[in-house]
């Protein structure tokens, strides 16, 4: 599995959180996201597994904050088949703006398998506007 791949499987996994459009987000997380995979973050602590209750998340996520967008923030880290990247968040209210840390493991075909979210909030000054 080259750093491309990987590459390319984040970037998808981060398009699917920026589509209102149920079939491409669909399509996205099908590419990017493993059949059992799991994200864990400080309001999931024991994960949320599997595709389907991914894709269930983020289009919550996107009923409770309106105007959402995600976009990496720099450029991804691969070691050994990982992945460390920073994004922002931004929504249609300007004062609410999030800031996160991705640790990004893979299956052996190349989709994601875990995502470690650690939320950096406030977001740092400048980024995300």
């Amino acid at each position: 599995m080259t750093g491309s791949v990987v590459l390319e499987r984040v970037a998808q996994y981060t398009a699917a959180w920026n589509t209102l459009d149920r079939d491409e987000m669909t399509a996205l997380l099908e590419a990017s996201w493993s059949d059992d995979g799991v994200i864990v973050d400080a309001e999931h602590p024991a994960g949320v597994v599997g595709r389907d209750d991914l894709g269930a998340l983020v289009r919550r996520t996107h009923a409770d904050l309106p105007g959402l967008v995600v976009r990496q923030v720099g450029e991804a880290e691969v070691l050994a088949g990982r992945v460390r990247t920073f994004w922002v968040a931004t929504t249609a209210d300007p004062a609410t703006r999030f800031a996160g840390t991705d640790f990004i493991e893979f299956a052996p075909d190349g989709r994601i398998a875990r995502a470690t979210t650690f939320d950096d909030q406030p977001a740092p000054a400048g980024q995300g506007s």
